[in-house]
């Protein structure tokens, strides 16, 4: 099977460096077109906050989005292959995002990291590559970090 364009979901752990490599492996693999995903879950927007929280509220979600931006644009830096990357501004399930973005795209394969956050933060927050998996219209590709496996 061969793959023309490969999306990689990108949240900023700890292990992103380790996904990027893997990814972009598998781009040179396939000559395919690589673009990095976040979705910056914009939920806090649709909270009902009293007046004198607001301005407050929104300066911090201003700074946040503009910190995600900066870091996704330094992780595109880092790669050798020409990259797309994109912040995706949507609230609600993060791998759903994902799947819609790359469903909506036309992607191929979607690449995900998978954190090990044991039984009780699978249980409460669930799993983002479990969803990913889950929902995809296309084949899904969740890489473990190897430190941990």
């Amino acid at each position: 099977m061969s793959f023309q364009k490969i999306l990689v979901a990108i949240d900023f752990g700890s292990t992103v460096a380790e996904l990027l490599h893997h990814a972009e492996e598998e781009a040179r693999l396939h000559q395919a077109q690589l673009t990095l995903l976040h979705v910056f879950d914009t939920q806090i927007m649709e909270l009902q906050l009293p007046e004198e929280l607001l301005p407050n509220s929104l300066e911090m979600l201003q700074r946040l989005r503009s910190l995600a931006q900066e870091r996704l644009e330094s992780l595109q830096k880092s790669l050798s292959l020409a990259t797309d990357a994109v912040l995706l501004e949507k609230s609600g399930n993060i791998g759903r995002n994902i799947c819609g973005y790359a469903s909506e795209k036309g992607f191929d394969l979607i690449i995900v990291g998978s954190q090990d956050q044991g039984a009780i933060g699978r249980l409460l927050l669930g799993s983002v590559a479990t969803s990913v998996v889950h929902h995809a219209a296309c084949p899904v590709l969740v890489y473990k970090n190897s430190a941990k496996a």
